[in-house]
Order: C-alpha cells, then sequence, then structure tokens
C-alpha cells in the first residue's frame, strides 16, 4: 500500500513539475522575447496577440543565458522525465525514447553552424541541452530507487501500445513547443507583418 502511494505520489509530483518547467518556458518567451517568434503568430491568430503584448517585459534585466539557453534546457528536462514517468522510471525501457529529442535538438544546433538549418548555432545551447539530459536521468534513476524499490515487476506494467502512444503523444507535443519557440523565417513580426531583417537592412542603409 505504502508503496502505490509513493508511486502515485512520485508520477503526481514529476507531472506537475514538468507543467511548470513548460509553463517557466512559456511565460519566458511571451514577457522577454520578440513576437517574431511562431507561437504569436499562432496567438495572433486566436485572437489574444494583443493581450500577450501589453505583458511584455523590459529583456535587459534578464541574463542573455536565462533568457535563450535556459529554456531550451527546462524544456528538455521536462520531456526526459515525463517520458520516464510514462515508462515507470526505468530507464532501460525508456532511454531510447528519450536520447531521440536531444539527438535532433543537438543535431539542428550543429546544422546551423554552416548554415544548412535556419537560426543561430550557439554552444551555449548544446551546454543546456546537454546538462537537462543528465539531469533528467539522474532525477528518473532516484525516483526508480525511492519508489519503484518495493513494487514488483509484475505491478510495474502497462499496455505497451499505451505506453507508445503515450509516448508518440509527447514527443509530439514537445516538437510543436519547440517549433513555437522558433523565429520565423525574416523575422516576420506577429503584430506589424514586417520583417525585423529588413528593417535592420534599411536602417543600415
Amino acid at each position: 500500500m505504502t508503496a502505490n502511494i509513493n508511486v502515485r505520489f512520485c508520477k503526481s509530483v514529476t507531472i506537475v513539475m514538468a507543467l511548470c518547467c513548460v509553463l517557466f518556458c512559456g511565460m519566458m518567451y511571451i514577457y522577454f522575447r520578440p513576437d517574431t517568434l511562431k507561437m504569436f503568430h499562432f496567438f495572433r491568430y486566436i485572437g489574444i496577440l494583443d493581450i500577450l503584448e501589453n505583458m511584455k517585459r523590459d529583456p535587459s534585466v534578464v541574463s542573455s543565458w536565462v533568457l535563450y539557453n535556459l529554456p531550451d534546457g527546462v524544456w528538455l528536462f521536462a520531456y526526459t522525465i515525463i517520458i520516464g514517468c510514462i515508462w515507470n522510471f526505468k530507464i532501460r525501457d525508456c532511454w531510447m525514447f528519450i536520447l531521440v529529442m536531444p539527438t535532433i535538438s543537438i543535431s539542428h544546433e550543429f546544422m546551423q553552424m554552416p548554415g544548412i538549418m535556419h537560426g543561430t548555432y550557439d554552444p551555449n545551447d548544446v551546454f543546456a541541452y546537454i546538462v537537462a539530459l543528465v539531469a533528467g536521468f539522474v532525477y528518473i534513476y532516484f525516483i526508480e530507487k525511492f519508489a519503484f524499490k518495493t513494487v514488483r515487476r509484475v505491478e510495474r506494467r502497462r499496455t505497451s501500445s499505451l505506453k507508445l502512444f503515450l509516448t508518440m503523444f509527447t514527443f509530439s507535443l514537445f516538437v510543436l513547443l519547440a517549433i513555437g519557440s522558433d523565429d520565423t523565417v525574416g523575422r516576420i513580426s506577429a503584430n506589424t507583418g514586417c520583417s525585423f531583417e529588413k528593417v535592420e537592412e534599411n536602417h543600415g542603409d
């Protein structure tokens, strides 16, 4: 009975923690990032852009690393622990599903260096991904030792098809979140429709 309570408690804490991580990332983008991010175009489509624009704050009050790199790490940490939760915190069952996301993210980051992918290469992003991945695996390991130590293996099983469905759903959701936090090509403002890059070029001329 106590073991089952620990399991439910740890899963609940993990889900709440992941949601808080996603909320933190979202608020950082809404408060401090420009409206050239793809998410702001979606916000305009559903009619809440003006409300969110009024929430904007001066980004200079936040360090560059916290503003641009920390959300990437927090996002990956949230993904890692949610996948671990789906697979009952068994690293040997979920490691492959976890590593798919950082592999794509880090590869995308390196492909920005030669200009293969849109964006600007930042080694701090790679560092944030690695730290988040390690932290996520450490979290899963300790939860497994704490919550599942006395739980019989048969009680830890869940329908594999359900696990795979939840994994794919979570992966898709976090990919959408990543796409939403990316700058539009040409940095098109969701509010004015103007390209920041063209404006900068005109000022340069």
